[in-house]
This record gives C-alpha cells, sequence and structure tokens, in this order.
C-alpha cells in the first residue's frame, strides 16, 4: 500500500516543491494548446516549439512581452505524426538570454532579455522586440533591439561668418553577447543603423546575461566612400558642384573661379581678395578676383546659396 502511495507521489512529482513545479507546468502546457496567448517560436536553428508570449510594457521605445515555454517540449517541425501527441518526442528546448527568435504568427524578431530565475517550472523571461538587422561584417548579421534618439534640440556653432552644427543624436542597442559581437563591436567602431551612420562610444557587457549594451552616436556620412563607387558622370557632377579655380596664388593677379550651382551670391573673407566682375551665363557662376596686396596670407572665396555656403581656401604667396 505505501508503495503505491509512493508511486502515485513521484508520479505527481515527489515532495511538495516538486508537485508545485508539475502542476505549473501540466497547467502551461494546457495554456500552449487553449490559451488566447499561444504562440509558436522559431529559433535560431530553425526548431519550432510552443510558447506562451503575454503583453508587458508597450511604449514608442520599446515592446516589451514575457515568453513561458517548458524546458523541454516536442519540436513541431522534426517529430513524426505519432510523437507529436506523446512525451517519446520531448527534447531539450535550451532557450536562454541573448537568444533571438521569431514569433512565428507576427513574423517579427524577439530578443530574449531577462530569465525569471525564480521560475523553476519552465523557462520564464522578459522578450524585447528587435526591428532592425545589423551588419557585422564577413557575410555575418544580427538582429537588435534598438532605442532612437531622444534629443530634441540641436547645438548650433558661428565662427567667422560661418554657421554649422554638431552631430548630437544618440542610440542605444541591445545585442547577443557571442563571438561575433563581441570580436566586432569596440569603441570607435562605425556601424550603419536604418541607414545612418553611428560610432560606439561605450559597451556595457555586464548588465545582463549575454546581452551586450552598446551606446552609439551619429557620425559622419560619406556615401562614396561607403559604396566604393568609381568616378561615374554622378561623381564628376558632385565633384564639379564645388567651387573650381587656383588655391595658390600670386599677389596682383588676376583670377576666375566657377561653381555649376545659379542663384547665388560671392563673397570674400577679406579685403586680401577683390571681386572685379561676375558672370551667371552658361549654365554656371563665375567670379573674377583681383589680388591687391604683395603680402602672403591665407584667405577664403564664398558663394552662398539659400542655406548652403561653399567655401574654397586660397593661399596668396609672398613676395617679400
Amino acid at each position: 500500500m505505501l508503495e503505491t502511495l509512493n508511486k502515485r507521489l513521484q508520479y505527481r512529482g515527489g515532495n511538495q516543491e516538486g508537485r508545485f513545479q508539475k502542476d505549473k507546468l501540466a497547467g502551461l502546457r494546457k495554456a500552449l494548446l487553449y490559451s488566447y496567448q499561444a504562440a509558436t517560436a522559431i529559433l535560431a536553428d530553425g526548431r519550432e516549439f510552443r510558447c506562451l508570449i503575454n503583453p508587458d510594457k508597450l511604449k514608442a521605445d520599446y515592446d516589451n512581452k514575457i515568453i513561458s515555454i517548458p524546458y523541454k517540449d516536442i519540436c513541431l517541425n522534426e517529430q513524426s505524426e505519432s510523437q507529436l501527441t506523446t512525451s517519446e518526442g520531448m527534447v531539450d528546448i535550451n532557450l536562454k538570454s541573448g537568444d533571438i527568435f521569431e514569433w512565428k504568427e507576427t513574423g517579427t524578431k524577439w530578443l530574449v532579455y531577462l530569465q525569471y530565475l525564480e521560475e523553476d517550472a519552465y523557462f520564464r523571461a522578459e522578450i524585447r522586440r528587435c526591428k532592425y538587422e545589423i551588419d557585422l561584417g564577413n557575410g555575418k548579421k544580427t538582429w537588435v533591439y534598438v532605442r532612437g534618439p531622444v534629443e530634441t534640440t540641436i547645438q548650433w556653432n558661428q565662427k567667422k561668418g560661418i554657421v554649422w552644427n554638431d552631430l548630437n543624436y544618440s542610440v542605444i542597442l541591445n545585442v547577443p553577447k557571442n563571438t561575433d559581437t563581441l570580436a566586432f563591436f569596440h569603441r570607435f567602431t562605425k556601424i550603419k543603423v536604418n541607414g545612418e551612420n553611428y560610432e560606439v562610444v561605450a559597451i556595457d557587457s555586464f548588465a545582463a546575461d549575454n546581452i551586450i549594451e552598446v551606446h552609439l552616436k551619429e557620425y559622419f556620412s560619406n556615401n562614396i566612400e561607403e559604396q566604393g563607387q568609381e568616378w561615374t558622370e554622378l561623381n564628376k557632377v558632385q565633384i564639379e558642384s564645388m567651387i573650381q579655380g587656383e588655391t595658390l596664388v600670386e599677389p596682383y593677379g588676376t583670377y576666375t573661379y566657377t561653381i555649376n550651382i545659379l542663384g547665388g551670391e560671392w563673397s570674400t573673407k577679406d579685403k586680401s581678395l577683390e571681386i572685379v566682375s561676375i558672370d551667371n551665363e552658361g549654365g554656371s557662376a563665375s567670379v573674377t578676383i583681383y589680388i591687391p596686396s604683395g603680402r602672403g596670407r591665407n584667405t577664403e572665396l564664398y558663394y552662398t546659396r539659400g542655406n548652403a555656403k561653399y567655401t574654397l581656401p586660397i593661399t596668396i604667396d609672398s613676395l617679400f
């Protein structure tokens, strides 16, 4: 009699904590079949498993949810028909923090962010939606969570008649921590996110298990360099749109400069360059200047059209 009761007790999970765990797991398995939150997770290795995805926090900056999935279950796309309805086909799922999986019904990618370690009956963790895929080089890519810029103002500067603003956007990435990402992400690494260039300024690989938090700042773009373009007609037009002319000039000489942009105004930095004439015919704007001094110096010629200001540095050779 006692032996039979003991077998029944062990079947139900053994001690009180074990019975709690087995009952919770049984409840989860029922929910995987009938719950409104039941979903299918496609793991990185292509295996598919049933899970629960419950809402948590939904904001413009992030979409957090909670996943609940057994530690062992039947793989939906690798088992035979007979094994799909029995415990014989159960395999270890091995989902953990830092993993990326696809929510099959929505086609979205999710990063396993923080595991609830107090949950013993099954794997339970916060997940965060990943909307962007970044290139790690050598043909390797990874999905990442991105928190976009939060800046609402811009810093303007003015010096010697030239006005410019500082690049000030900041971005935070949550990236899976693995051999590829550890080798790629370092300070000053350049990366493109959603078509824009950013530079790594700080890396935190301690905050969460198997996840790297990467802090980025806005960086300059050079489309010709990035695309490896050859000198096509497009490049030629881009270069010729700048001011063309001699940059090293002789005192008391007369020089002509052109730019392939009409509708602007010519000006000089100081009186070391004297505008003699202006011509806006022939599809380009040109200006003729005279060097009225024999003293050597560095100066600049400007062409301004709307908010765009083109500058050509000019060095005047000295007679002395």
